[in-house]
């Protein structure tokens, strides 16, 4: 049995060390009928590294002898293009470089991957060449390009720039004003000049990953030749895992009891993103995907942690975006992101980083990043969503965080108290300890205090559990449960289904306790009768500022 390539972003070890590969060749000539001149957009850890390892060694001329063993499998080993192992090569790989440098310290890390691509280009194609080292990365590429073209060969180039914008959007996701000087800059001129010897066609064609455009629109005016594939329907799925393709590597790994269940918790976790509005289907990440199947298979067993801890989705990253330039929105939108794990907002195409952000900025920057992704409505527009669990806790991180700014700290002792009470149906420590939570808030955080409110705090406690996963706004046959805590052990008897209420200081009335108690009797009862929930502990939870007047279990 194929092994599964978690982690492997290299094409010729995977299939030549019998890992198992997804097809996606078949967009090689999809790619070759659009344009010469191409960019493409995802979020981290979807597959781009591989894809363009693939690509690396369809085009490669040196590679013509292993075009059977490396791709004797796929489409377009029996549907070659005109173009199979006719190109010398460049690969340039910018993900290595960190943003926690100066800015000096980023051009040089730049130019140092630069130089490193220039270097193993001419060792791979056997050229003799000496790159001046003290140039600048504009001038290194400029004058490299001009040897190259000095050669005369038959054969032309072929640019393939793997995260393009890694530096760049690293700086943005905390100091914009420092990514300006350096992309208005050395960057800008860097592909102004590849641009150069793309119109003379000495490049004959140029392909680039990235995650987010405000490089490509920031850098226009010296590389405004690409064509921006991000949110065309035809590669919706050119990167990333579908449906499809997730059911038949579990069929092939999964035992079919198992299957199901797998497939299930990918979907809820991994799912989610639409890169189109028009599009059949949503994608998963292609990582997380490989990371829970790997850990399945050596272990025969789902892994402790859906999240995989080498992926970095955390919740400093989201802060940055959501805060970014000092932007007046994102209580508003962390609030509205959290509480509906949605968002009205347009989409933005380019970035103008000479005036502040406004709304939509700041909703397009977390959809670019994978924070957000699109929905279509009903109307044939769309609004903005949070993807999948594993971004809702992210955000639910950072919202931790922000209450911590506050002086509002989780105690881990009782979280663990909470956890074990919560695995025999009962939910009293739960309650009492919102109830401490709430009183470490001021006054002034009780004035717009609503249920919604309510709803978010028991949310970011309840985020820390391991035994339930946890649905805010769960859809039943008869309506929205506020909280439902669904089991992740059989040893566990029952799900969890909690009604909230709230009342203001001046609603507060032994008459008003009794309707919301009757009110919120009624709905749980009437969410229970929904099979699909399963067997279910059943509680309203009625709330007035810190306290908690009523907490009733329905039998």
């Amino acid at each position: 049995m194929k092994e599964i390539p978690y982690g492997i972003i290299d094409y010729k070890d995977l299939i030549l060390e019998n890992y198992y590969y997804i097809d996606k060749t078949m967009y090689l000539e999809k790619l070759e009928k659009v344009k010469k001149t191409l960019m493409y957009l995802r979020p981290g850890r979807f597959g781009k590294s591989l894809f363009t390892s693939m690509m690396f060694y369809y085009y490669d001329l040196n590679s013509k002898d292993l075009f059977e063993s490396l791709f004797k499998e796929t489409y377009i080993y029996t549907n070659p293009t005109k173009n199979k192992n006719n190109y010398y090569v460049l690969k340039l790989d910018f993900s290595g470089i960190s943003e926690d440098k100066t800015d000096i310290e980023l051009k040089q890390s730049f130019k140092v991957h630069v130089i490193n691509g220039i270097e193993e280009f001419c060792k791979y194609y056997h050229f003799e060449y000496t790159i001046n080292e003290e140039a600048p990365a504009d001038d290194i590429i400029v004058r490299f390009l001009s040897y190259f073209k000095g050669l005369g060969l038959e054969q032309k180039m072929y640019i393939i720039v793997d995260e393009y914008d890694n530096f760049t959007n690293a700086i943005l996701e905390g100091e914009a004003d420092r990514f300006k000087s350096l992309v208005g800059g050395v960057v800008k001129s860097f592909y102004a000049n590849i641009k150069i010897y793309i119109k003379e066609g000495v490049v004959d064609r140029f392909f680039a990953t990235g995650i987010c455009p405000i490089t490509l629109n920031s850098m226009t005016t010296g590389f405004n030749i690409a064509t921006n594939l991000s949110t065309d329907l035809e590669f919706n799925s050119m990167i990333g895992l579908t449906h499809e393709e997730v059911k038949k590597l579990l069929n092939d790994y999964v035992s079919k009891e198992d299957e199901e269940e797998i497939y299930n918790v990918m979907l809820e976790n991994y799912d989610g993103y639409l890169f189109n509005k028009k599009a059949n289907e949503k994608v998963f990440n292609a990582t997380l995907v490989m990371y829970l199947l790997d850990y399945y298979v050596r272990y025969k067993e789902m892994p402790e942690e859906i999240m995989d801890d080498n992926i970095v989705f955390n919740r400093g990253k989201v802060g940055n975006l959501i805060e970014l330039k000092h932007n007046p929105y994102s209580k508003e939108l962390l609030e509205k992101i959290l509480l509906n794990d949605q968002v009205s907002g347009t989409l933005k195409r380019s970035f103008d980083l000479e005036i502040d952000f406004d709304r939509n900025d700041i909703i397009s920057l977390l959809y670019y990043f994978g924070y957000l992704t699109i929905e279509p409505d009903e109307y044939g527009d769309y609004y903005f969503k949070i993807p999948n669990r594993v971004m809702k806790e992210v955000y639910g991180n950072y919202f931790l965080f922000k209450l911590s700014e506050i002086n509002v700290t989780l105690d881990s002792t009782v979280l663990d108290e909470i956890n074990k009470e919560l695995k025999t149906g009962s939910i009293n420590k739960l309650c009492s300890y919102v109830s401490e939570v709430l009183e470490k808030l001021d006054n002034r955080n009780f004035i717009d205090f609503k249920e919604k409110d309510l709803k978010l705090i028991f949310y970011i406690i309840l985020l820390n559990t391991k035994n339930f996963s946890i649905y805010d706004e769960q859809v039943s046959n008869n309506g929205y449960i506020d909280i439902y805590l669904r089991k992740k052990s059989e040893s566990i008897k029952d799900n969890i289904i909690i009604e909230l209420k709230y009342l203001k200081k001046e609603e507060l009335s032994e008459k008003k306790i009794l309707e919301k108690l009757s009110e919120g009797t009624e709905q749980v009862k009437r969410y229970a009768t929904d099979e699909r929930l399963g067997s279910c502990r059943k509680y309203v939870a009625i709330y007035s500022r810190h306290e908690c007047l009523k907490l009733e279990e329905v039998k």
